[in-house]
């Protein structure tokens, strides 16, 4: 088990949200579990924390749909006849995993794990949450309308998701108050997840991009992910991963929705925001650490991507 026992669940006065609050078992690792029954079809979970070691896990697919944010991890996902999916560092993602399909998950141990999973049947999207009403791409409004098809894509993590994720697992209201307050911050992450999977307002030039281009450009990610204070050359990470300077570039754009320069400047803010809440190093140390030379130029860039100082973090 990776809980002890956990505390008795809650219910609010309506009955009609439940949570259990469970800390990590000190046998596995330090930390937090949140899991929030709004209904019997949309299930909030929130973690925070590490495990000692790697752990790994079984499961086999009942249907549901996932909204998944998180600010780090680093984990693999191998489905039952579809290629193993590497996963490092900030993300969003939906995954949808048909009823019977069985997968395995690994998470690295002694790594920082913090991350919201929105858990839901695929027909709230239409029903409660009324995303048909957006262009949704065609594997979500197949979805949404009754499909039961195998779904995994990840983009990047946005600023105000991460906002909204730090927000949520505050815990700041308690009784009816942490009702309202946690029925808020789930539809507003799902509405900010509704931007992503609709279609692009404007089109992009088409890449072309064979499994193998796929695989390296998610190589790239990571080795960009590892390397904050020291980001390699474009030509450097081209030989690296095997593939010619503009498929690089271009397919990254197209894969990521983001350039790589744009990648990195997340990277090293969102890895800022980390080591904010996570430790008490002075700002400028911080800065220092995600490959800021001053602190004044982390605190600007700091400022204009998520709208809040690196005080008011560290305050909170």
């Amino acid at each position: 088990m990776i809980c002890d026992t956990p505390s008795a669940p809650h219910e609010t006065a309506g009955g009609d949200i439940c949570f259990i609050n469970s800390r990590i078992s000190p046998r596995i690792g330090c930390g937090t579990l949140d899991l929030v029954s709004l209904d019997e079809d949309l299930i909030l979970l929130g973690m925070r924390g590490y495990f000692h070691e790697d752990l790994s896990y079984q499961g086999i697919g009942e249907g549901w749909t996932r909204f998944h944010f998180r600010k780090s991890a680093r984990t693999l996902m191998e489905f039952d006849g579809i290629a193993p999916s590497e996963l490092e560092g900030p993300l969003c993602q939906i995954l949808h995993q048909p009823v019977g399909v069985p997968d395995k998950e690994w998470v690295e141990g002694r790594t920082s794990l913090d991350w919201v999973t929105l858990m839901m049947r695929p027909n709230l999207l239409a029903e409660r949450f009324k995303l048909d009403s957006i262009r949704l791409t065609d594997p979500v409004r197949r979805l949404a309308y009754g499909a039961d098809e195998f779904l995994l894509k990840n983009w990047s993590l946005s600023a105000d998701m991460m906002l909204a994720m730090d927000q949520l697992l505050g815990n700041v209201y308690s009784g009816d108050l942490r009702r309202v307050h946690l029925e808020a911050k789930t539809i507003e992450l799902v509405c900010m997840m509704s931007r992503v999977l609709s279609h692009r307002t404007t089109e992009r030039a088409a890449v072309k991009l064979r499994p193998r281009d796929i695989e390296a450009l998610h190589e790239v990610r990571r080795i960009l992910a590892r390397s904050l204070t020291e980001r390699p050359s474009i030509e450097a990470l081209a030989r690296r991963v095997g593939i010619n300077r503009n498929k690089l570039t271009f397919g990254f754009k197209h894969l990521f929705d983001q350039t790589i320069s744009e990648y990195c400047i997340e990277s090293r803010l969102q890895s800022g925001w980390q080591l904010l809440q996570e430790t008490t190093m002075p700002v400028a140390v911080v800065a220092a650490k995600v490959g800021y030379a001053q602190a004044a130029a982390f605190s600007t860039a700091f400022r204009q991507h998520f709208g809040v100082t690196p005080r008011y973090v560290r305050r909170r």
